[in-house]
């Protein structure tokens, strides 16, 4: 993956996208709720929402990942100078485990 001519991985599944853009895999937890679906990021506090179908509730997530990733980018950024160094890391984080809950 080039960035600039430099190699910058994230994590093993980041996908550098010709735009210069990337993708990120997060983890969701969904539960059926009164006829409805809730769902949140496990990765990522606060990124809650709810759909009529499981569907519906998939494409919120992803909304609101997408909202809350943008927000926190910009707010760590408010403190940027020209003293900064901005870089990327990489992190090696195992998949969580599927847990079976009883009914």
């Amino acid at each position: 993956m080039q960035n600039g001519g430099a190699k910058f991985p994230l994590t093993r599944f980041m996908l550098l996208h010709n735009n210069g853009s990337m993708r990120q895999r997060y983890h969701t937890i969904i539960r059926p709720e009164n006829g409805r679906f809730v769902g949140w990021v496990e990765e990522m506090p606060g990124t809650i929402t709810q759909g009529k179908s499981l569907g519906e509730c998939r494409e919120r997530l992803r909304d609101a990942l997408e909202l809350m990733i943008e927000t926190h980018r910009q707010e760590a950024r408010l403190g940027l100078s020209d003293r900064c160094i901005q870089e990327s890391i990489e992190v090696e984080v195992d998949d969580p485990v599927e847990m079976q809950y009883p009914a």
